[in-house]
């Protein structure tokens, strides 16, 4: 199975969740993630996500997030060959309006550099690699940032039922540094 036929079975799966089940599963794996980001030191900044199709619910982070001084920054698509801009997102103000693939964006907010990203995917393997959308962004943000910031950290928000035990990992792709599921957690 390749990476396309990867991402149209896992989305399909991920499509079955109710909403309630997700913020279940979320409400767990966000207490896990909150927990990592207290345990690593130098977090000023952290890139989320803005969920789409059925993903975690990883702006629940928000308010423990800004309650920490933390600030919190979404992804904006420059362009389909440029790493994401994260630009400062307030869940009070949500500040966003439709953008790439109509997945709201801060577009009108300053940019910044996230210390930590949490990342989305349609599949994972358990050695800390990622199934995206297919357009290469996040392997793209996560290489660059690595390479600005040795004390850069990435943390995959993920479903149990996304894990993939099919080798699909390709030279470009950039491995994660934690998965948090909501019955795992994992150190890459």
């Amino acid at each position: 199975m390749n990476k396309k036929q990867i991402r149209k079975n896992f989305l399909s799966k991920r499509q079955n969740l109710s909403k309630n089940e997700i913020l279940i599963k979320s409400k767990i794996i966000n207490e896990k993630i909150f927990g990592l980001i207290n345990n690593l030191s130098g977090i000023q900044c952290v890139g989320l996500f803005y969920p789409f199709k059925k993903e975690v619910e990883v702006l629940g982070l928000c308010p423990l997030l800004e309650e920490k001084k933390i600030k919190v920054g979404l992804p904006v698509v420059e362009n389909k060959i440029s790493p994401l801009d994260f630009r400062i997102f307030s869940y009070q103000d949500n500040n966003v309006v439709k953008g790439y693939k109509d997945i709201p964006e801060p577009i009108h907010s300053p940019s910044v550099k996230p210390d930590l990203i949490v990342a989305s995917c349609t599949a994972f393997s358990e050695d800390g690699y990622r199934v995206g959308y297919g357009g290469g962004f996040y392997d793209r943000t996560i290489k660059k940032l690595r390479e600005k910031n040795k004390n850069f950290f990435t943390i995959l928000a993920a479903f149990d039922m996304q894990i993939c035990d099919i080798n699909f990992k390709e030279e470009f792709d950039q491995k994660v540094d934690y998965i948090c599921t909501e019955n795992k957690k994992i150190i890459t």
